[in-house]
């Protein structure tokens, strides 16, 4: 899909990484994900989230949301790869930033505010880029698909030690929908912001019921999320084939100490 519409006349910039020519955006020609989204509780999140300006998205009182996302890219401007994305979905700052998101809003209109929490990848140039330039918590994994009859199995190892295994169901897929991602991500002074537009070949979604699960290791991860009360299913999903992106260089940084000050 590379000759796609959706990058027809995509400027295109080259940015330095320690003497490494980079260009952006980088480009998803193909790919397919799956996405599962856990309850969590809300004041175990706040825990986890490297700023109290983070506010997690309330999906009913006391109680927040963990995505677990997994990614097969089969062919980018940078090579194949697999990468999964444990992320808590925000309002940041403030509300102000992209306005105030619901639980509902968000899967509705398929546009995504999250915080990136781990995001381990298969390749060095992947982990080497998304720690340079967006301080992404990434980090070298194993990522290994799997088909079952009704699911998909996604398992997550750092080594030998099993991080975790999502069981996500395969979600019916139909027409086309565009999707939009905001993440955020810390670094020792900044807040960065990254902008992934995309757009699904085929997609599909579910509001309310039980579209995975989760299995857990003992890795020093897995024993992270075992304390976030999450739920023993996924209340909610989305997932995607022969989908397209581009993920644009970070466009904004915030100031860490200013925004101590003022939250």
């Amino acid at each position: 899909m590379r000759g796609a519409d959706f990058f027809k006349d995509t400027p295109r910039k080259t940015l330095d990484m320690d003497g490494e020519s980079v260009e952006f955006p980088v480009l998803y020609y193909d790919f397919r994900f799956m996405t599962c989204i856990f309850t969590a509780k809300m004041n175990r999140l706040k825990n986890i989230l490297p700023h109290p300006q983070f506010m997690p998205i309330q999906i009913w009182p006391g109680t927040g949301m963990l995505a677990v996302t997994a990614f097969e890219y089969r062919d980018t401007s940078i090579g194949p790869y697999n990468e999964v994305a444990i992320s808590v979905p925000i309002n940041f700052p403030q509300a102000t930033f992209l306005g105030k998101h619901s639980a509902f809003s968000t899967l509705r209109k398929n546009i995504f505010s999250v915080y990136i929490h781990q995001l381990p990848v298969t390749t060095e140039i992947a982990r080497a880029g998304g720690v340079y330039f967006f301080h992404y918590p990434k980090f070298i994994a194993g990522i290994v698909f799997e088909e079952r009859q009704d699911y998909l199995e996604i398992t997550l190892k750092e080594g030998d030690d099993l991080i975790l295994k999502l069981l996500a169901k395969k979600l019916p897929l139909k027409k086309s929908a565009p999707l939009e991602f905001h993440t955020f991500s810390v670094g020792e002074k900044t807040i960065m912001h990254a902008l992934a537009e995309g757009r699904a070949g085929k997609y599909g979604k579910t509001m309310w019921g039980k579209c995975g699960e989760l299995e857990l290791g003992s890795h020093r991860i897995s024993e992270e999320l075992k304390n976030l009360g999450l739920s023993k299913s996924a209340r909610s999903g989305f997932s995607g084939e022969s989908t397209m992106s581009k993920l644009h260089d970070p466009d904004m940084q915030w100031d860490k100490v200013t925004l101590d000050l003022i939250s």
